[in-house]
């Protein structure tokens, strides 16, 4: 079992930093210890939320989704990186699988590069869970 997790994360770091070839078209570039932060706040949130995912297709996703933001520096890159992941995790068990990785993500760059203004905090605690919200009410 522990060299399959040691491929997985070997593959979801090579993964990651593949990246970098469309980041580095915005001034935005990850190393390997930064990928190993990231893929260490992936398996903190999916332990944090009780889920399983194997690989490292929705990081990829949230990585490529707001490579363009506005709000995002280099400085600053992989710690809003990890806070997308945590926030995605958190919506994704809140909103009760109603709502696809893809259109969750979607939702998640209107809003940060909308009225988010780039804030985490707001993108988390108001514009997302105004969604959830709605989502918990249309239920039976």
């Amino acid at each position: 079992m522990f060299s399959l997790e040691l491929i997985s994360e070997r593959l979801a770091l090579q993964e990651i930093l593949e990246t970098n070839y469309k980041s580095g078209l915005y001034g935005l570039r990850l190393t390997p210890q930064d990928a190993l932060e990231i893929i260490a706040s992936r398996n903190y949130a999916l332990s944090a939320y009780g889920r399983i995912e194997f690989g490292s297709a929705t990081v990829n996703k949230i990585i490529e989704a707001f490579l363009d933001s506005p709000y995002i520096q280099q400085s600053e890159y992989v710690e809003i990186i990890d806070d997308l992941i945590e926030t995605f995790y958190y919506a994704k068990s809140e909103m009760l699988e109603v709502v696809s990785d893809d259109k969750l993500i979607e939702l998640m760059v209107i809003f940060f590069n909308g009225k988010s203004g780039g804030s985490i905090s707001l993108l988390r605690e108001r514009d997302l869970d105004k969604v959830i919200r709605s989502i918990h009410n249309k239920l039976p």
